[in-house]
Order: structure tokens, then sequence, then C-alpha cells
């Protein structure tokens, strides 16, 4: 008989107050049954800490003790080959082969392309104008993704792609991610049935960019170019099949995701005109264009990056299925319960992180943090294999905006925050006033 540590009760109904306001349900309950507490959720127990040590003993466990915890309802929108949903031994093989493109003169194959990207979005905006950050930032993020990794450079197919993503991406519901019996056709005329025919025509178009890559053999740096060209040990090239399932995640996990972290970071910059005039006298010491190698160096510009993750995870949590019994912080859980580093806590935690509701970036320049105090992209053997890429992107675009043009927020009270599917992130997407181009003081 194994006991597990004291939490609430009623499963659907602690899923809903998680899912109202993920920072103060954790918050509440560390301080009503301690750390670790069992959170009863549909798909079952799970034990969760927000403790250093606790994400410690997690993370560095032997991975074979673990499988993914519910992540079912993603496998209709990143397909069955995914690395989100592999474990053991496949998992070990996709992560090997998706490596590569996301590290290193690879992935710095992508700075001017995404500030040349920026740049043009940020051209649309008229002077006066309000917007959301994160509608800016989600153009710019799907863009990147549809140049970048996708390797589409014609501007009429650009804007095809754009088209049949948006409406794949809304077309997939919370209702049907988390109810099954919707995922039913109802003759065509549901919302099951319009999510298909979107994913119909994704697929479609990654099919004939995958066989028009195969069949012209020509060299480039897109993502989706990089995996046709890499072998697992064993010589085997990766199917067309596992090809457009790992693209369709890289779409999913890196698209709203990265948006998301930097309309946090637009919001908290121009929330201090302390945080704001240092973070621009660092950029403007790079001249009036400067590249997007040199952005990426500066170390004002990083702290604010991890500090906007930081204080905003846009994913609140992450858990893990046990395969097998696991002593956790003096306990033993048996095989079938799941634990869970949550995010949120560790990065609200007083004893790490002093004025932690506090948008601090110098704290990031004062001290170097484990990976089991800061986690904005998970841990371990599941880190996100996109989390350098993710930096690298937030860092190009939020320089390049800063470096060019003026913004300010709306209101004196800043964004709450709100779940979206499986992200959090600002309400109302974080309005600003785009105030125009940086004037350049004339010699």
């Amino acid at each position: 008989m194994h006991t597990l540590p004291a939490g609430p009760r009623f499963p659907a109904l602690q899923a809903l107050k998680l899912a109202r306001d993920t920072k103060r349900f954790f918050l509440d309950a560390v301080g009503r049954y301690g750390d670790p507490f069992t959170l009863p959720l549909p798909p079952g127990d799970v034990v969760v800490t927000g403790d250093p040590e606790g994400i410690r003993e997690i993370f560095t466990a032997d991975p074979s003790l673990f499988t993914p915890y519910a992540v079912l309802p993603l496998e209709p929108v990143v397909g069955r080959h995914s690395v989100l949903l592999l474990d053991g031994a496949p998992h070990r093989r996709e992560r090997k082969l998706l490596t590569p493109p996301f590290h290193g003169d690879r992935m710095r194959a992508y700075g001017d392309l995404m500030a040349a990207i920026t740049l043009r979005k940020a051209a649309e905006l008229s002077a006066g104008a309000k917007f959301k950050a994160q509608d800016l930032t989600q153009e710019i993020s799907l863009e990147v993704i549809i140049e970048a990794v996708f390797g589409v450079r014609d501007p009429a197919r650009v804007a095809l792609f754009r088209e049949v993503i948006v409406g794949y991406i809304e077309a997939y519901t919370p209702p049907l991610m988390m109810i099954e019996p919707l995922r039913r056709s109802f003759g065509g005329l549901g919302p099951w049935a319009r999510f298909q025919r979107f994913s119909e025509r994704f697929h479609a178009l990654l099919a004939e960019e995958i066989e028009a890559r195969r069949k012209n053999g020509e060299v480039r740096d897109d993502i989706l170019s990089l995996l046709l060209s890499v072998r697992d040990e064993e010589g085997r090239p990766m199917s067309n099949e596992e090809i457009d399932d790992e693209l369709r995640t890289m779409l999913i996990a890196g698209h709203e995701t990265t948006a998301i972290g930097m309309a946090w970071a637009l919001d908290g910059i121009h929330r201090s005109s302390r945080i704001r005039e240092r973070l621009l006298s660092e950029i403007r010491e790079l001249g009036p264009a400067p590249s997007p190698e040199a952005l990426v160096k500066l170390p004002y510009l990083s702290a604010v990056c991890d500090e906007a993750l930081r204080l905003h995870p846009v994913v609140g949590m992450v858990s893990r299925k046990l395969l097998a019994p696991f002593t956790f912080r003096g306990v033993e859980l048996p095989p079938g319960a799941a634990v869970m580093a949550a995010i949120v806590l560790v990065h609200h935690n007083p004893a790490v992180y002093p004025d932690a509701d506090v948008f601090r970036p110098e704290r990031f320049l004062e001290r170097k943090f484990t990976p089991f105090e800061y986690l904005p992209f998970g841990g371990g053997a599941r880190r996100c294999l996109g989390a350098a890429f993710a930096l690298y992107e937030m860092k190009i675009v939020l320089g390049t905006l800063l470096s060019a043009h003026r913004f300010q927020v709306l209101s004196a009270e800043p964004p709450r925050v709100v779940r979206r599917n499986v992200t959090l992130g600002p309400s109302e997407g974080a309005p600003l006033r785009y105030l125009g181009p940086v004037q350049r003081a004339v010699a």
C-alpha cells in the first residue's frame, strides 16, 4: 500500500481551478498541504513539487522510469511520431536526429532572416495606433517558422501556408483537445470535421515541400532540408511521416510559446523607464542597424528575456508518469502515479528569487541559477529541443524592434495571466501603443 502526500480532492474541480489561475492554485496548495502535495487530476494522481531539490530528483532520475503524462490529447495536432509523445529508444533516436538544426552555426544562419521578418512586420504599424503585442510577435514567429523551418520563401506560398496554419491551430480548440467524444465528424459539420479539413490541407502543403526538396537535392539551410539529410546510427533517414509530424510539432511547440514570451518581455520593458532606458542604451551602443549576432551577445537584453520567462513561464508545469516505483522526496510512489515540476512555483519561490513578483532583469546578471531553479523550457531528458532557438529568436526580434521603433503601455495595470490551451499568456494580448520609428540624431 502506497501513501501519497496530502492534497486536495475532487479531480474535475482541481483541474478547473488549475486552469483558471495556475499560479494562485499552486501557491494556495503549497500553503495548505506543503511541498510536495498530491494533485488529483482526471488522468490520475500527480505529486507536485516547486522545490529545487524535488525538481532535481525528477530531472536527474533514470529517464526509463518515466513516460509522457497526459500528452495523448496532442496527438491529432502533432502526430504519433512526435518527439513529445515518444519515450524510450524511439524518443532518444528522435532527439538525436532533431538536435543539430537547433544549435551552433546552423541555428545562427537564421539570424538575418529573423531580423528582416521583424522589420517587415513592424513596418505595417501606424504611428499612434493601439495594437496587441502578442498579435505582432505571433505574426513574426509564424513567419520565422514558415521561412526558416519549412523553408518556404515565395510570398504567395508563404501567404498560403499562413492561412492554412492559422486555421489549423484555431480549429483545434480546448474542448476538442480535452473531450475525446467530440472528435467525431458528425456528418462533416462539427468542429472536428473543420479541424480535419485544415489538417488535410496542412499535410498536403508539407508533403509538397518534402517531395520537392527530395527531388531537387538543392543544398539549403532551412530545418526541413536539414531533417531530410540526417541519418540515425544505423544510417536510416527520417520517413516522410516522421518529418511531417516533427514539423507540426515545431509549429505547435515553438510558435505561440515564443510569441508569448516576447509579448511579456515587451510589456515588462515598457512598464519601467529604468529598465527601458538601460536596455535602449545597451542597444544604441551597437549603432543604428545592429547585427543579429551583436544583439544576441548583449547581457542586459539576455537578462530581460530570461526574466520575462521567469516571471511569466509560458508553460506552468512539466509532468512525467511513472513506469516503475520511484522514491521521491522520501516517499515511494507506485507505477501509474505521476510527478510534476511546477515551474510557476519555483519561479516564484522567494527563497530563490527575492521580490519574485517584480520584473527585475538584473537578478540574472547578479547570479547564475541552476537548471532546477530556472526551467522555462523544462529539464532533464525531455527539455525543450528548441530552447536555444527560442531564446535566439527572442533576442533578435526584441533587439531589432527596439533599435528601430518606440512603444508605450496603455494601462498602469499589467496584463493578467490567462490560459490559452496549454500555454499561459497575457490578457488582451498585452496592449501597446506604437509611437513611431526611432528618431536618429542628424550629424
